[in-house]
């Protein structure tokens, strides 16, 4: 009976470890995230004297407001990567929040909260 409860605080150590590993992981995700500009790249057309004209514009939202800021054709390729890697640090986020619901309730932790 005393080898189970020895092997269960083993388990539960190496799962509140795991715990902290990921929350570290997830600070350092969202500090790198935070290093890289919001928001989606959009195409908008304006027609002008029969012709028509295409620019670019980065759309972010804050609160309620849809803001956004002209983006010269030039610097569009790489703010498009730009914009993916903090989409792909997002998904990490994400996948790192599942995993500490997970573990939270296994080591008696309170869940961490969605968005800090």
């Amino acid at each position: 009976m005393r080898k189970i409860k020895a092997e269960d605080e083993g388990i539960k150590g190496m799962l509140r470890d795991e715990f902290n590993r990921c929350l570290e992981l997830m600070e350092q995700v969202k500090q790198s995230m935070d290093s890289y500009p919001r928001g989606r790249l959009v195409v908008k057309k304006v027609k002008a004297k029969e012709r028509v004209y295409e620019y670019h514009h980065l759309q972010w939202r804050e609160g309620e407001k849809v803001l956004s800021r002209h983006i010269p054709e030039k610097e569009v390729p790489e703010l498009q990567k730009k914009i993916e890697q903090r989409e792909a640090y997002r998904s990490n986020c994400l996948k790192l929040e599942k995993r500490l619901e997970y573990l939270a309730p296994l080591i008696g932790e309170k869940k961490p909260s969605k968005r800090s």
